[in-house]
């Protein structure tokens, strides 16, 4: 039965559903990408994989990520194996060629243990001094330069000091006369204030039965004190 209806059917016109799916499925197939093959997967998964090994070796030697780029090189077609390629915007002065071998150190034993890959080899090469590209570093040498200017050059710089005129030698102390010398032990030896004489009476004291006189204040109601009058 199926057979005769499936000879017996018509051919389907266009602008039904079914044209409708066919023109879906042929749009389908030329915008659906090219399958990536299990090989080539592995190794942009390795590559990616050895990219944060190298980084984080590099923030662990203290390495500014401004200052370097790398590019890395599958060996063989399962990414088992890779070299990497380094471009430093440091100078010598900066990391020397013993640092670099540690950090070689570090990315190989990292990748490894990690990922179980060999890296064979990582080769270096120091960028020229107007390719380096480091901003940090750019900053720290001019600060530098401009401090090592100054310290040469005292008399260029912008708050300069005004010279200290020194005096000679003979004129920096004097000799004290004798006769200085007994005026001062003199003013030492006598007393500050001269005393009263001994037939005035004392300050705190009331003579022949008088009373002593009572003090005169603008402030009548505070009394005698500045509180008050105190029983």
């Amino acid at each position: 039965m199926s057979l005769l209806r499936w000879l017996q059917a018509k051919k389907i016109e266009p602008g039904t559903s079914g044209g409708t799916r066919a023109r879906m499925r042929k749009a389908f197939r030329e915008t659906t990408l090219p399958l990536i093959s299990p090989r080539r997967g592995r190794r942009i998964l390795r590559r990616e994989q050895l990219y944060s090994v190298v980084r984080e070796s590099l923030i662990r030697a203290g390495v500014l990520s401004t200052s370097y780029e790398f590019k890395v090189l599958a060996l063989d077609a399962n990414g088992d194996a890779f070299l990497v390629l380094m471009d430093l915007a440091l100078p010598a002065e900066a990391i020397p060629d013993e640092y670099l071998l540690e950090i070689e150190r570090w990315v190989q034993t990292s990748a490894r243990s990690r990922h179980s890959m060999q890296v064979e080899a990582v080769y270096w090469r120091r960028k020229a001094t107007h390719d380096q590209r480091g901003m940090a570093l750019k900053a720290a040498v001019e600060a530098q330069t401009r401090r090592e200017a100054q310290a040469e050059r005292p008399e260029e710089r912008a708050t300069a000091l005004p010279p200290v005129e020194h005096m000679p030698s003979h004129e920096r102390t004097q000799p004290v006369a004798r006769d200085e010398v007994e005026a001062f032990r003199k003013a030492l030896a006598s007393p500050a204030m001269p005393k009263p004489p001994s037939d005035a009476p004392a300050p705190g004291r009331v003579s022949g039965g008088e009373f002593p006189q009572e003090l005169d204040s603008d402030f009548a109601a505070l009394s005698a004190t500045q509180y008050g009058k105190m029983e």
